[in-house]
Parts: structure tokens; sequence; C-alpha cells
């Protein structure tokens, strides 16, 4: 008989979230060798620094931080990787956004060692995936890493990321939104009989996601502080969208939304640099609804809440020019990135396009 299984990484070993939760990182530590080494921005880095010095200090624990200001790239996760072995590290701990928490992660798997992850914002759902996002030294995509675990421990401490600008809570919201219209791209999941039962607890999951945030997330932008659910955004954006993740995995996750981004990336590199993952991910999530045939009405709400919180509608205002050469690379990357049959599917993506020039 043919063998017949999926391996699933989904969620994370332990998550800890709420006010005070980074009080319990010290323990983690411990419970995890006892040597940490931090890789994080110096602003967040110094932010963790003042809530747990004292605790290593009375645990006489021998740490290094290391603030790190470049891509996410292969040679700098094996660079760190050998820093361990040679220093005696027991444990990475990334500190901040997406780009240092995945850096750690990354090194984690070169170096055969745990890690614990300690978002300072919602900006992505990289504390808790099982996937590193890489880059080359000129900052354009390199593809993904799968780790080979999920990550151990994610510390999320509201009192920290509550603090974070509000565009980067923007761009977390939108980021997580993006899962449910790119879930459904190209595919019918209308009832578990419709795909194999992980696909539809993906949809099921990421339509849960999708309505919580266009309900919560403008009292959450407004309110800040003062908003009594931000432990749930917390818990929606940092685990439940990474778990929707997981059990998309192989089910080809990257749709226009995504394929977006990769296009900034890698054709508007310079002119895109200072638009955050989710804000452009935002934009195409507008494509994606159109290419959906979703109604009109759902997709103005979108962008209505997208112009309350600040955010970009159109290509023009992520770093695209929108001229005939940088379009015709848009249509070739969405086309092939997102799976989509030009013969068959050219006029919908064409209308995608023309919504957001």
């Amino acid at each position: 008989m043919k063998d017949d299984y999926k391996t699933l990484k989904v969620g994370c070993g332990k998550f800890i979230y709420g006010k005070g939760a980074i009080k319990e990182l010290v323990s983690e530590i411990k419970h995890l060798g006892g040597k940490p080494l931090f890789l994080g921005g110096k602003t967040t880095l110094d932010l963790v620094n003042q809530c747990i010095a004292e605790q290593l200090a009375n645990e006489h624990i021998v740490s290094e931080m290391i603030t790190y200001e470049g891509s996410c790239s292969h040679e700098s996760a094996r660079f760190f990787a050998e820093k361990t072995k040679t220093e005696g590290f027991s444990v990475l701990v990334g500190v901040g956004g997406g780009k240092c928490i995945d850096l750690a992660k990354c090194t984690s798997l070169y170096a055969d060692l745990p890690v614990i992850t300690v978002p300072t914002s919602i900006a992505t759902c990289a504390a808790t995936a099982a996937v590193c996002i890489m880059y080359d030294t000129d900052g354009k995509p390199a593809g993904s890493t799968a780790m080979q675990k999920e990550v151990d421990v994610c510390i999320a401490d509201s009192s920290i990321i509550v603090k974070a600008p509000r565009r980067l809570l923007a761009s977390g919201i939108f980021d997580s939104m993006a899962k449910l219209p790119e879930v459904v791209h190209n595919k019918k999941y209308d009832s578990y009989l419709d795909c194999d039962l992980d696909k539809y607890i993906s949809a099921v999951n990421s339509r849960i996601i999708y309505d919580f945030l266009l309900g919560e997330g403008p009292k959450a932008y407004d309110l800040g502080e003062g908003y009594e659910k931000f432990d749930d955004i917390i818990l929606t954006n940092l685990l439940h969208t990474s778990v929707v993740s997981g059990f998309s995995s192989g089910s080809g996750q990257l749709a226009l939304a995504h394929a977006l981004y990769t296009f900034i990336r890698q054709k508007c590199t310079e002119e895109g640099m200072e638009y955050l993952h989710g804000e452009i991910v935002a934009v195409g999530i507008i494509m994606q609804m159109v290419f959906n045939r979703n109604d009109e009405v759902y997709i103005n709400q979108v962008v209505d809440q997208m112009r309350h919180m600040g955010l970009r509608t159109k290509l023009t205002e992520i770093g695209c020019d929108a001229s005939p050469k940088q379009l015709d690379a848009l249509r070739k990357i969405l086309a092939n990135n997102a799976q989509v049959d030009v013969n068959i599917q050219g006029n919908l993506l064409e209308q995608a396009i023309a919504r957001v020039r």
C-alpha cells in the first residue's frame, strides 16, 4: 500500500500573551539552556532589556544582545549560527518585527537550537510562523525557508505591543485580513465536502480572522491602550493567522495580495522600501477581491477601513509608477506567483490591476 500522509506545523510550542508576559522570558530562557543570543533592532532590544535586565543578573545568565539592521538573509543566519556554536549559546531570542524574528528563526534552524520570539508589534505573524521569509543583501526577496519544527516559545506582552506605532498595527491587521481572500483564490470552500478537511479548517478560520478584524480593527486603531480587546487582536494576528498558514501548507498560499508584495520588493525595491509588508498587501487585498468577484460593497468596506487607518489604496502610492513597463512586469509576477491562467482569467486580472491603478 502506498504511503499517504501529511506533515503540519501549526502554531508554536508555547504562546504567552497579555500584560506582563515579558516577565516569563527569563524562565523560558533557563528552560531552554540558559545562554541566549538576542537578535533585534536597537529600540526593541533596549525596550526588552529594560524589562528583564535585573532578572538576567539575578539568575547569573550570560547573554549577548546584537542590534541587527540588515536583511534577513541566509548569509547572516549562517554567520550567527556559527557564532552560537563557537561561543556556546543555547537558545536564540528574536526581538522586534518580522525581519529580526525571521533571522533568529533561520539562525536557530542552521544552529539546531531552540528559538524564542518576542514580537513588539503585530505587523506580521512571523513570531509563530514555521517559515522564514528571506531576502538578499539588497533587500530583494530570496524565497522562504521552512523550519523543521514550530517556534518553541512566543512571548507577546500587550503592554509593550500596544505602544507600537499605529502604522504597525494597521499593517498587521491587513496582513491578517488578507488570509481570507487569498485562501479562496481559485478555490471553492463553501463546505467541508468541497476540499480536504485541513483546507476547510484554514478557510473557516480565515473568515473568523477577517470578520473580527473588519469589526474590531478600527476600534483598536482609534483607542490604542484604551481598547479592551487588545489581547484578542494580539491572539488573532500573532497566532491565529499563522495557524491558518499552517493548515494551508502546500496549497499555494501565495495569491494576488502577497504576489503584489513580491512584485514591489523585486521590481520597485528602492521606491517601495519605505512601505511595510502589510501596507503593500492591503493594496493587494483590493486586487484579490476584484479577482474573486466579490461584491463592490465588500470591497468598499476594506477600502474605507484602509483609508481610516491611513493606508494607501493605489499602486502609485506604494512605489509603483504604473508605467506600461512596470504594469507588464506586474502582470507576469501576478500570473506566475498566483497561478493565474491568463487565457481564461486574463480579463479578471486586468480588472484587478485597473482597480488599484
